[in-house]
């Protein structure tokens, strides 16, 4: 036995002794009240009937009902049937820059984080698309290879940092190699997202980008960062912080090329966007990589397990109806008194006599 919601499970140690609880203290002061208003000598009259344990067999109905809707809200569940799921999608990879200039501050929080966020909204976008990832600075690497676990594309991106990549630079030409090495499959259409400032250190980016479009991979990408540029602050080695310097120690402010980005874009029949505001990533998708035709991928088993909320749900339907007909006050013939005939209830003391109007 599983429960596909197993967090509510939680509930159980706090709710059903909260309600035992409640309903100790809502006792206490229902008989408090009871002796501040009414006279001692009618008391006993007025609760006659009343069965203190029938009381207690109704709050315990309750209590158990409640126990069992938190089971059901739980999704128990047992035994599974295997069901194979076709995949129809895309493949896509996505490079983020994790060079030192994406560190710089002219999109806030700095280019890196709003890199990774993009990467992120990409994914929630992609629904039934395969993902890789390919981090890239002086060098590149396939972090992720092709799949349909956002769990697991999702933990790769987030860990992504400068320091992901030793070696220092920017090499947009390894970026379009190693994407090219994730797909696998013939016949598949290839999709490659760039995320960067476009600062290449390296020559042959647009090169590159031709000889993959000759494979087929088409290339969206998306400037993060602006035109006029920016300082980038860095950690040194005494711990404090300075800023990017080059070989001669001459301070670095980085910028966007945007030339550079929409000629690679353009050669592989993709476009480029820069990242700005919350809908770039939706545009991309909507206008660029879901006009692109879905292949079919390998079936996805998955297992379907078998629902059993519906028997503790009717089991507290049941003791639920049962409280409701559960009567506080036992029949009439099991409580009458001495000198009170069967089938009758003695007399109210509260009862007002005519001839004393």
């Amino acid at each position: 036995m599983i429960f596909a919601n197993s967090k509510i499970l939680w509930l159980l140690l706090v709710l059903p002794a909260a309600l035992a609880l409640f309903f100790w203290w809502s006792g206490r002061v229902r008989q408090k009240l009871l002796t501040q208003f009414v006279e001692a000598r009618l008391l006993a009259s007025l609760t006659a009937g009343l069965s203190p344990g029938r009381r207690k067999i109704r709050f315990g109905l309750v209590i158990l009902a409640v126990t069992l809707l938190i089971i059901t809200l739980a999704r128990p569940q047992r035994g599974f049937d295997l069901e194979e799921i076709e995949q129809r999608g895309l493949d896509i990879v996505v490079a983020v820059d994790t060079s030192k200039s994406m560190l710089a501050t002219d999109i806030a929080p700095n280019r890196l984080a709003r890199a990774k966020l993009a990467a992120l909204e990409l994914m929630q976008k992609a629904g039934t698309d395969r993902l890789g990832l390919v981090a890239f600075a002086g060098d590149a690497f396939l972090e992720c290879p092709l799949t349909i676990d956002n769990t697991a594309f999702q933990q790769t991106v987030q860990a992504l940092n400068v320091n992901t990549i030793p070696q220092g630079g920017t090499a947009l030409r390894a970026a379009i190699d190693t994407a090219l090495t994730a797909f696998k499959e013939k016949g598949h259409y290839k999709a490659l997202v760039l995320l960067t400032d476009g600062e290449d250190n390296d020559e042959g980016a647009q090169e590159a980008a031709e000889e993959a479009a000759k494979q087929g991979l088409k290339i969206f990408t998306v400037g993060i960062g602006s035109a006029e540029g920016s300082l980038v602050t860095v950690n040194d080695a005494s711990g404090g912080t300075d800023y990017l310097r080059d070989e001669q120690g001459q301070v670095l402010k980085s910028h966007l090329n945007e030339a550079l980005l929409k000629a690679i874009a353009k050669v592989t029949g993709g476009f480029y966007l820069p990242l700005h505001g919350a809908n770039t990533m939706d545009l991309l998708y909507d206008q660029g990589l879901s006009q692109l035709p879905k292949s079919e991928g390998k079936g996805k088993v998955v297992r379907r397990y078998h629902e059993q909320y519906h028997w503790p749900l009717l089991a507290a339907i049941l003791l639920l109806i049962a409280e409701i007909l559960l009567p506080e006050r036992q029949p009439a013939s099991r409580r009458s008194g001495p000198g009170v005939p069967p089938g009758r209830t003695p007399a109210s003391p509260l009862a007002i006599e005519p001839n004393r109007i």
